[in-house]
């Protein structure tokens, strides 16, 4: 197959695709009190990587979103390459008119030589759909080729309030931490890492609190993004818990470098995906703590270039709700919930051992609980019309791996098999499958686990397999999602 050719793929239902070319890492996401905003890198010109420019698109439900016109177009100078947003309620940028908040996008300057990455804003005075170039941009600038992907909050303390920019240096895997009163003049503060993960580039930094489920605690959350060196290959999405006092993350427990691409060295670190395809994941500006949603680039930098295309390339996760648990061990793991899925029209069944066949067809959540003698106790696979296996998701007592074939990918990194370790003393697990058209998201442990590979070119599985083994139980649920054309993709 020519790595560059053109195929019909039919879009996802469920995730976010542009209307045409190419999109990756979602940027400056916030919420507006009635809108989802989402900024996404993209190319106006073709389905290839280049001209970086910011994509812009709404949504009231996190799942129908509408595409308006590019936000922020690349220069003759420098591409815009990744960052964030903040509303300035203060204006303590001076960019407001006094009736309305301005909108204050930071973002990556990036060269079009390569010789260079620097930080530099915009702002907008209509909500976020047309924003003006800050004349004396950069407003940061270390002279850096690999400097980028500022994450900004707003920093709340018993003295007063500033802004904090988290960024990277992407070679040397470190996250630096910068402090403004007027998001214009910056003052370093700290560095973090590197740690844990560090074979390939430190990229897309975030920094969020997060509540501790069943209590009144909250935790800080650093979110590292990584490639290559994921724990699936290629592109992978890291978490840090700790402590921020307004100048320095403190991990709870500091890690030792994994310089390595080995998965039995990277199991060990805290992943927020254990799938290929989940990466440069952020959060919303806007959400209070217990609200905390992220989206992420569902591709994986190994292959993204040379995948099939009908037009357009590339999509995003579902929208994922996060919470902390705090496991037997006294540490503490991230939850995942999936948002904007309907609650209803659930058909349940108990399947015993043996093996089942379940009519799909178009995108679905599957439900999953395992009981008795999980060893190697269930195999869901799932199939196209004319018989032939899309991808084989299995679960035993202590892992879930998703195999997925070649299918229209003729691609060598891209047939694969991902692992996911599961929590220890899950008791009864439960496994939600989300199918749509061209991936699989898979959430287990109540969404302690997360697994997420695209299904390129793929449809929606036609049907599903269901093996139990002896001595094991089943309740398999399916909620069919009607499989309309949001007004997107109409």
């Amino acid at each position: 197959m020519p790595k560059t050719q053109l195929v019909a793929v039919k879009r996802p239902q469920l995730h976010f695709t542009a209307k045409k070319n190419w999109i990756n890492d979602p940027n400056g996401l916030f919420f507006d009190g009635k809108q989802y905003h989402l900024y996404f890198q993209h190319n106006p010109n073709g389905v290839g990587h280049g001209y970086m420019s910011w994509g812009h698109a709404v949504s009231t439900d996190l799942v129908n979103w509408e595409e308006l016109p590019i936000a922020i177009l690349h220069g003759d100078v420098a591409d815009i390459f990744s960052g964030s947003i903040v509303v300035d309620h203060e204006n303590t940028s001076g960019f407001g008119d006094g009736t309305v908040p301005p909108v204050i996008a930071i973002y990556t300057a990036a060269a079009k030589d390569e010789s260079n990455q620097s930080q530099a804003i915009a702002y907008s005075l209509d909500g976020g759909e047309t924003f003006t170039k800050y004349e004396q941009n950069p407003v940061l600038d270390r002279g850096s080729k690999d400097f980028r992907d500022p994450k900004v909050i707003r920093y709340e303390s018993e003295q007063g309030s500033y802004w904090v920019m988290v960024a990277v240096e992407a070679i040397e895997r470190r996250v630096l931490v910068y402090r403004s009163e007027n998001l214009k003049d910056w003052t370093e503060l700290s560095s973090f890492g590197p740690q844990s993960a560090a074979a390939g580039i430190w990229e897309c930094p975030d920094l969020f609190q997060l509540p501790v489920a069943g209590t009144d605690q909250l935790k800080w959350v650093l979110i590292v993004s990584l490639n290559p060196g994921g724990v699936a290959g290629g592109s992978g999405t890291q978490y840090f818990i700790g402590e921020f006092d307004g100048t320095s993350f403190t991990p709870d427990q500091d890690q030792q470098v994994r310089d390595s691409f080995e998965y039995e060295s990277l199991k060990e670190g805290n992943w927020l995906d254990w799938g290929r395809d989940f990466y440069a994941g952020v959060s919303f500006h806007g959400l209070p703590a217990d609200q905390q949603t992220v989206i992420a680039w569902m591709s994986n930098w190994d292959y993204a270039r040379e995948l099939p295309h009908d037009g357009w390339r590339g999509s995003m996760s579902t929208a994922r709700r996060l919470d902390l648990v705090k496991n037997s061990d006294g540490k503490f793991e991230i939850r995942q919930c999936i948002l904007g899925l309907p609650a209803s029209e659930i058909a349940a069944s108990v399947t015993p051992a043996g093996e089942g066949r379940i009519e799909l067809g178009s995108p679905a959540l599957l439900e999953l609980a395992v009981a008795g003698d999980a060893n190697g106790s269930a195999a869901l696979s799932l199939f196209r019309a004319d018989d032939t296996l899309i991808s084989e998701l299995t679960i035993e007592s202590e892992l879930i791996q998703h195999r997925r074939e070649t299918g229209k990918v003729d691609h060598e990194l891209y047939a694969s098999n991902q692992r996911m370790p599961l929590p220890a003393d899950t008791g009864e697990l439960t496994v939600q499958v989300l199918v749509d058209h061209g991936s699989v998201e898979i959430l287990a442990a109540n969404g302690l686990r997360s697994l997420t590979d695209q299904l390129t070119g793929e449809e929606a599985p036609a049907y599903a397999t269901l093996r139990v083994a002896t001595g094991a139980s089943v309740t398999f649920k399916v909620l069919p999602l009607s499989d309309k054309s949001v007004e997107l993709n109409a």
